[in-house]
């Protein structure tokens, strides 16, 4: 009888542990993505510099740019992926407003060549 008790009680620690365990990876995982997240250069206050306006992937090129326009943003260009848009810096006293639907909206300070591959490259003779 008391081993019958005993396998029970291992099984259901077992299964305690395997929870433990699989709520301390996700925790994990997620206080690292929040951390990559908070990490990224946001659109500044006060200084103008270019930004980087990233809508979801299924966004189409179009919609994102008409987004960010009815936004009032100053549009460049497209960016590395079509639904990345490229606005020209907005002036100091004027206030940015996120688009309808834009995940991020990221200064291009030291990001410039991940999310703009537009740039204009001239070849070495």
């Amino acid at each position: 009888m008391t081993s019958g008790s005993l396998i029970g009680a291992s099984a259901n620690s077992g299964r305690v542990a395997a929870l433990r365990d699989g709520c301390i990876v996700v925790l994990t995982l997620m206080a690292v993505s929040l951390a990559a997240v908070l990490s990224l250069p946001q659109a500044s206050i006060g200084r103008a510099v270019p930004q980087a306006i990233i809508f979801p992937p299924w966004m189409p090129q179009q919609d994102a740019m008409a987004r960010s326009l009815a936004a009032g943003h100053r549009v460049l260009r497209g960016g590395i992926s079509p639904f990345i848009v490229i606005a020209a810096a907005a002036e100091a006293e004027a206030e940015t407003v996120r688009p309808r639907g834009a995940l991020l909206m990221l200064a291009l300070d030291g990001l410039a060549g991940c999310l703009d591959s537009r740039a204009s490259v001239e070849p070495f003779l």
